[in-house]
């Protein structure tokens, strides 16, 4: 009898063991579930860091920054409680700032490239854009060189090195010296689909990385030969000019100027913004006031064209 109640009391304890132990798993499920939950919960509502401030953070193209801070000086003064922070790079810089949703607008020299697409989708961002201006890439040289115009084909051959003596382009018996932007550089992808095409830029030639040092650059060196957004010669105060192009050799030979951005220059592109589809309010006002005729005004101010204009 002893034996038996004690094989009983032992079979019963086993039992509570069984179910004690069980409860537990249980419990520890249920309390990891509810964690998946609440991180997935929390996850989903997330607050965008930018939407936490009405400041409008714009990005990216060194080209556009003159105007930009134009454009920003004048909105804050009737805005004056949204503040615009501007921050000079380029354009690639200033689109992945934009997918990685740490600026609020991406100013562009050039359109999305397909890897940019491919890695917004990957994001899950979904971008608008916005023609804001117009402008042109003008070739500079120093203001004391004797050329006055180059053919689009001549203009290939000295970036990429085939011609490499300013006499073989009417000029004295000098070398050029190539300066281009960075890789990342919008004007630098766009000159390199527009002028080079399938060639590519010459080992020899000096990057820099910014509109004020190409224009410093070319400057103070009499062989120099660059180019920037046409609103960059303001930058050298009259020691650098921009060569006229030929689209055919003994063609019309045009300058970039806000008129020729329209029609006749052969190196016009617009400029833009790029947004998230659904901007913060602060940011689309912003837009808003950069295509108003008074933001357009100051685009022609600037020395680029408005998208207005015929």
């Amino acid at each position: 009898m002893k034996f038996g109640l004690l094989a009983r009391k032992t079979r019963r304890n086993g039992e509570i063991t069984a179910r004690v132990l069980l409860l537990s798993i249980n419990l520890c499920l249920a309390g990891g579930l509810a964690g998946v939950c609440l991180t997935g919960c929390q996850s989903q509502k997330s607050v965008d860091p930018r939407s936490l401030t009405p400041m409008v953070s714009v990005e990216g193209s060194d080209t556009m920054g003159d105007l930009l801070k134009i454009w920003a000086d004048e909105f804050m003064k009737n805005n004056p409680s949204v503040p615009v922070s501007i921050n000079k790079g380029d354009t690639s810089q200033g689109i992945a700032a934009l997918i990685n949703r740490t600026t609020d607008l991406a100013s562009a020299s050039r359109d999305l490239t397909d890897d940019e697409v491919v890695l917004s989708h990957k994001h899950k961002v979904r971008l608008k854009k916005v023609a804001v201006a117009r402008d042109s890439v003008a070739v500079f040289v120093n203001g004391d060189n004797p050329v006055e115009d180059v053919t689009m084909e001549e203009l290939k051959d000295i970036f990429n090195g085939k011609i490499a003596n300013w006499s073989k382009v009417g000029g004295k018996d000098e070398p050029i010296q190539v300066f281009a932007r960075e890789e990342g550089s919008g004007t630098t992808k766009f000159f390199v689909g527009h002028v080079l095409k399938k060639t590519k830029i010459a080992p020899s030639a000096k990057t820099v990385e910014s509109i004020e040092i190409m224009m410093d650059s070319i400057a103070s060196n009499k062989n120099a030969i660059g180019y920037a957004g046409m609103g960059a010669a303001s930058e050298a105060h009259g020691k650098v000019k921009s060569l006229k192009l030929q689209l055919i050799n003994g063609g019309t030979a045009v300058g970039a100027t806000a008129a020729t951005a329209i029609t006749g220059y052969p190196l016009s592109r617009p400029l833009f913004m790029f947004m998230d589809h659904e901007p913060k309010p602060s940011a689309q006002k912003f837009i808003d006031f950069c295509l108003s005729p008074e933001g357009q005004k100051l685009v022609e101010t600037a020395g680029y064209a408005s998208i207005d204009r015929k």
